[in-house]
């Protein structure tokens, strides 16, 4: 894959998506949340706000049950605004499958008022955490995600003769949220293993995507995802891990950790 983005657009980016960022949800004017299914990072928050005199709620859940993740609590008109953040914390207290986070409006579920929000998680026990970072996109149908591979590890691998693969799988490797012992594998050439965190048992890894250039630490090597217009894809968990390659320096194979996500609408 051709490099696409020039070092410092990717360091901006890079920082962009370590930032924790605010995504807004309209509660109406009528009766839907816009946009209704969006994704997130962990850390992120998401803000509901009334647009309109309707009597509204946010409650988490699926076809007017609730489950208990979050609530804005009886339905008030506007304006009104409730948010909650997505962090480690939350999700840790308030676990759903793949991080996906159903809600609805208690007044007006039957009239399809329901939305979700979809949280991008990294995980893994071992490999150093922002070493697999969003740079751009969306894993929705129809678009275009951009993952980048990255080893912040000051002396781990060598700028400009590294190239990252990025591997994609719809199943973790056993062990999850760790993984597969990797001898020789770590980013950190002092640490004696890394790990391998998607399976690669057929029909997985569905894609791996390389090899792409990497500049140096905090300037992720892209790979680009596109996410075909399919609607039955919506839904369906993805796991993706980058590798580097170094053949020049001592440390020759790094792995990333793992981010995982379900593809949006």
């Amino acid at each position: 894959m051709k490099r696409f983005l020039v070092p410092a657009v990717l360091a901006a980016l890079a920082g962009a998506a370590g930032a924790q960022v605010t995504h807004f949800v309209s509660v109406g004017p009528g009766f839907a949340f816009v946009p209704d299914d969006i994704t997130i990072q962990v850390g992120d928050t998401v803000q509901w706000d009334w647009a309109g005199p309707l009597f509204h709620n946010v409650e988490s859940g699926t076809g007017g049950v609730p489950d208990g993740n979050f609530s804005s609590g009886a339905p008030v008109p506007g304006p009104n605004s409730f948010s909650v953040t997505f962090d480690a914390a939350f999700l840790t207290a308030n676990p759903e499958p793949g991080n996906v986070y159903d809600y609805f409006c208690a007044v007006h579920v039957t009239f399809g008022m329901e939305g979700v929000v979809r949280v991008i998680a990294p995980y893994g026990c071992v490999n150093p955490a922002g070493s697999l970072v969003v740079l751009g996109g969306q894993p929705k149908v129809g678009d275009n995600w951009i993952l980048g591979v990255d080893n912040p590890i000051p002396g781990g691998q060598t700028p400009g003769a590294t190239q990252a693969f990025l591997g994609i799988a719809v199943n973790p490797a056993p062990g999850f949220p760790c993984g597969i012992p990797l001898p020789g594998y770590h980013m950190d050439p002092v640490q004696p293993f890394g790990e391998l965190l998607i399976n690669i048992v057929a029909p997985d890894p569905i894609l791996i995507l390389g090899p792409s250039q990497w500049p140096g630490p905090g300037s992720p090597a892209p790979h680009l995802i596109p996410i075909p217009p399919t609607p039955a894809l919506v839904g369906l968990e993805l796991h993706t891990q980058g590798l580097m390659l170094d053949p020049v320096g001592p440390n020759t194979f790094g792995a990333s950790e793992g981010l995982r996500t379900t593809i949006g609408s």
